[in-house]
C-alpha cells in the first residue's frame, strides 16, 4: 500500500512537470511567432548593391540557411531567383508564411517594407531590380514592343512584363545574330561568359567580352548583336518603362 502511494506521488510530480514544461514551450512558440523575422535569425545579412544610377538600383541577396534580411524599405522591383530556395516572408509587418522559388523564377513587388529568412537547407540567392525614378531618359522612336523578342523570338524570351518592367532572357548560340531592333532604357545582366559583336546607332560597332555577373546600363537605342565567341551568350535584359 505504501509503495502504491509512493508511485502515485512520483507519477503526479512527473505529470505536473510535463504539463508545466508544455505550457512554457507553447508560450515560447507563441512569443517567437510574434517576433520580427530578423530577431529569430542568428545572423542578419544586408543586400549587396551591384549597380546603381539615378534611375535604377540592383542588389544581390545571398542567405545561408537560417540567415535573414532585417525589415527594410523597398522600391517597386523585380526579383530574379539565382538558386532554388525557400524563405519565410514578411511584408508590411505581416508574416505571410513560406515562399518557394526555383532558379530562373521572376516575380514583382510593389514598394513597401519587408523581410525574409532562409528556412531551407541550401543557400537562397536572388537579384532585386528596383526602380528609383519614373523620370527616365526619353526613348525617342524606340519602343519595348520592337525589342529583341519581336525580331528574334527563337533567341529572346519574355520572362515577365507589366507597366513598370519587362524582363527578357537572351540565349544566343555561337555564330547567331539578332538583327537591328529597339532597346529602351535597360539593364543587362550576364548569366554566362561570352563575346559579342555589338552595333548601335549611338556607339557604332564594338567587340565586347562579358563574364557571368557583369551588369551595365543602356539608354534607348537601336542595336544589333552577333555572337562571335565560342560559347553561348546568356543574359537578362530588364527594360525600365
Amino acid at each position: 500500500m505504501k509503495r502504491s502511494k509512493e508511485f502515485l506521488t512520483v507519477f503526479m510530480v512527473i505529470a505536473f512537470a510535463s504539463v508545466f514544461l508544455s505550457c512554457k514551450n507553447n508560450e515560447k512558440k507563441e512569443t517567437e511567432k510574434d517576433k520580427p523575422i530578423e530577431e529569430l535569425a542568428e545572423i542578419t545579412v544586408s543586400p549587396v548593391v551591384i549597380f546603381e544610377n539615378d534611375y535604377a538600383k540592383v542588389s544581390k541577396i545571398s542567405l545561408a540557411p537560417g540567415e535573414s534580411q532585417a525589415t527594410h524599405e523597398g522600391e517597386i522591383r523585380l526579383i530574379y531567383a539565382l538558386t532554388d530556395f525557400s524563405i519565410d516572408w514578411e511584408e508590411q509587418g505581416k508574416k505571410l508564411g513560406a515562399k518557394t522559388w526555383k532558379k530562373g523564377d521572376v516575380h514583382f513587388h510593389e514598394a513597401g517594407t519587408h523581410a525574409a529568412r532562409n528556412n531551407g537547407t541550401t543557400v537562397a540567392e536572388w537579384l532585386v531590380f528596383a526602380k528609383k525614378s519614373t523620370d527616365l531618359p526619353e526613348c525617342g522612336e524606340n519602343t519595348v514592343e520592337n525589342d529583341a523578342t519581336s525580331v528574334s523570338p527563337d533567341f529572346a524570351q519574355t520572362l515577365f512584363e507589366n507597366e513598370a518592367f519587362k524582363m527578357t532572357q537572351v540565349n544566343l548560340p555561337v555564330g547567331e545574330i539578332i538583327p537591328m531592333h529597339s532597346g529602351i532604357n535597360r539593364i543587362l545582366y550576364s548569366l554566362t561568359d561570352y563575346n559579342l559583336n555589338y552595333e548601335s546607332d549611338k556607339e557604332g560597332k564594338l567587340d565586347k567580352a562579358f563574364t557571368s555577373g557583369d551588369i551595365h546600363w543602356h539608354e534607348a537605342c537601336k542595336h544589333a548583336l552577333e555572337n562571335n565567341g565560342d560559347t553561348e551568350a546568356k543574359f537578362l535584359v530588364v527594360s525600365y518603362r
